[in-house]
């Protein structure tokens, strides 16, 4: 996305989230800390507002929606055009990871923070929806909820994994497991639903339906 599709306060919270990145593994995501954000990005007061009018808050929502197009744009790429589904979502998580693998110190920070909107439920599930949306997933109702649960899950855990260690193999093995799990989840609902489609109505059993 070029400058010209910015409204001023995406550029500005931008500029928030770049300063806050720097100084958050020091500093913690303050308030303290944002004021001087704020000061380090050159914004002023009224810009640092209008960019983050919730402070923190918003900050940790814009840096989780950079990471989580950074996800989508994974599986979008040429080179993941022709990889099985299973391998689409792997490379999703790689994905997010490798978005937040420059400012892991400030994530971890992040993941202490009592929002955690970063690490928790809500930053989740923007990079769950960002990866099942570029799989051009098609499912409504229960189907794309539970789809995105699972997701969320999995880059929980894999998450967790990989904030614990600097063992990339590790959290390759552990990732790989966890979207097995999905997978197996996945071909379950497909058996399930086809199963109960095949079991006959109850009330013809019992011979209560009307003509």
């Amino acid at each position: 996305m070029t400058d010209q599709n910015y409204a001023p306060s995406d550029l500005f919270l931008d500029r928030l989230v770049d300063a806050m990145l720097e100084l958050a593994p020091e500093s913690g995501w303050t308030h303290a800390g944002l004021a001087k954000a704020a000061e380090k990005a050159g914004l002023t007061q009224g810009q640092a507002l209008l960019a983050a009018p919730n402070g923190l808050a918003d900050v940790l929502e814009a840096f989780g929606k950079r990471a989580a197009r950074a996800a989508g744009a994974a599986i979008n790429g040429p080179e993941a055009a022709a990889l099985k589904v299973r391998e689409k979502v792997r490379a999703g998580v790689k994905g997010w990871l490798a978005a937040l693998a420059p400012h892991k110190a400030a994530v971890k920070r992040a993941a202490a923070t009592p929002a955690n909107l970063l690490t928790g439920p809500k930053g989740l599930w923007a990079a769950s929806d960002a990866i099942w949306s570029a799989l051009g997933d098609k499912s409504t109702d229960y189907n794309w909820y539970t789809k995105r649960m699972t997701l969320v899950a999995v880059l929980g855990a894999t998450l967790a994994a990989w904030l614990g260690t600097e063992d990339e193999a590790q959290v390759d093995a552990f990732l790989d497991r966890r979207i097995e799990n999905v997978m197996q989840f996945e071909k379950f609902k497909v058996q399930a639903k086809n199963a109960f489609a095949n079991f006959p109505d109850p009330l013809d059993i019992l011979g209560q339906r009307k003509s």
